[in-house]
């Protein structure tokens, strides 16, 4: 007992080392000034693609051990589409979008590796945001790509009346805009998502307001400055069926009106269906599938995406019981080093005790990482967008 207790110890005293170390790692290159732009530059892999993640991976150092929210996800955001991004709680889903937006509570939280091309149209180049220095990302963060933030309950502040929040975010993008402008921006926003009386909301306080009416200001601050991008992490969470559709609904405009893109996180496959040009499923920090709504939906081929399309609800179908996946998710501080889904997986074969199984491609738009499909057509999908040849 007594050398357990010790090698515990240790264990406990390397982990407050290196995590020490990575802390003051991130502080150094936080410090850095005057970084020269051949440091950030980069090149599309695909000139059709807005954000393209390659290799990204985040993790957390805590005192029990480094966590891998994100380990290795590599997938592009094209221009003008949407993105579903789908899976369990806690497979990283909203630590891939808080990373592009360099929103990870650091020095806990950090950017491990990988990079995130975003493909700037206005000024003809191509950045890496992971390496982009604090005052440009602040440039970029809320003008071009903009976040609606999964908890409203949260976002706003409270000794703040909504009026002044969203024109902070306005003025801050635009220093010479008038006064009155932003003002009449703000309340053309605040109608634009669906609240009449947006004179009389101007002046409230965030407590004044429902879930859903703190929702749909949310949904105004992102869309204000006309973003190239929108990460809409559960934007309709708070909402009743008819204001989500309404919600929806403008998203999809405002997404064809200025030919944005749109990163949809949610555990709505119902809404995925509806809203996404493309699916990424994730679990574990890791994408076990991709493809066209259409073949994820019809033609789902990893045993975890098959197990989420049967947990769903289907109309005129009765049922007893939903479908529920067996076991649960895998400690993210010791991940085994086979497939993450082995001890959940009803169609587990002797090679699944292997490596952890590459991203292959099965059609030039669909890719999954699962022995089942064996490596033979297997390909590349390093720097390609969902919708891209591998």
């Amino acid at each position: 007992m007594a050398e357990n207790n010790k090698t515990k110890k240790q264990r406990l005293k390397d982990i407050k080392k290196f995590n020490n170390q990575m802390y003051n790692e991130y502080e150094k290159n936080k410090r850095k000034k005057n970084i020269p732009e051949s440091e950030y530059l980069t090149t599309m892999s695909d000139k059709e693609n807005l954000i393209e993640f390659d290799e990204l991976k985040t993790y957390f150092y805590t005192d029990s051990g480094t966590v891998k929210a994100v380990d290795g996800v590599t997938f592009g955001i094209p221009k003008g589409k949407t993105i579903g991004v789908v899976g369990e709680s806690g497979c990283g889903k909203s630590v891939t979008s808080l990373s592009l937006m360099r929103l990870l509570q650091a020095p806990q939280g950090q950017i491990a590796g990988g990079q995130i091309r975003y493909n700037q149209a206005g000024k003809n180049r191509a950045v890496d945001l992971t390496k982009l220095p604090v005052k440009e990302m602040e440039k970029i963060r809320g003008n071009e790509i903009a976040m609606i933030f999964q908890e409203p309950m949260t976002t706003l502040n409270p000794v703040f009346t909504i009026g002044d929040q969203i024109d902070e975010s306005i003025i801050r993008h635009n220093p010479k805009m008038d006064k009155k402008d932003v003002k009449a921006r703000t309340i053309e926003m605040l109608k634009l998502v669906g609240i009449a009386r947006a004179e009389g909301i101007y002046d409230s306080y965030p407590h004044e307001l429902s879930g859903g009416m703190r929702q749909r200001v949310v949904i105004a601050m992102a869309l204000s400055c006309d973003p190239q991008l929108i990460i809409a992490d559960e934007p309709t969470t708070a909402l009743d069926v008819t204001i989500q559709a309404q919600i929806l609904d403008l998203l999809r405009d405002l997404k064809d009106k200025i030919n944005a893109s749109i990163m949809l996180i949610t555990h709505d496959l119902g809404v995925v269906a509806e809203m996404a040009d493309y699916v990424v499923v994730m679990y574990a920090g890791r994408i076990v599938e991709q493809g066209t709504a259409k073949e994820i939906f019809q033609e789902p081929m990893h045993p975890y995406t098959i197990g989420l399309m049967k947990s769903r609800p289907i109309l005129n179908e009765e049922t007893e019981r939903l479908y529920s996946i067996p076991g649960n998710v895998p400690n993210p501080i010791n991940l085994p080093p086979h497939c993450y889904f082995k001890n959940r997986c009803e169609k587990c074969i002797d090679k699944c005790s292997g490596a952890y199984p590459n991203l292959i491609s099965v059609s030039p738009t669909h890719k999954v990482s699962c022995y089942l499909y064996g490596d033979k057509n297997s390909a590349s999908v390093k720097n390609t967008k969902v919708g891209g040849k591998a």
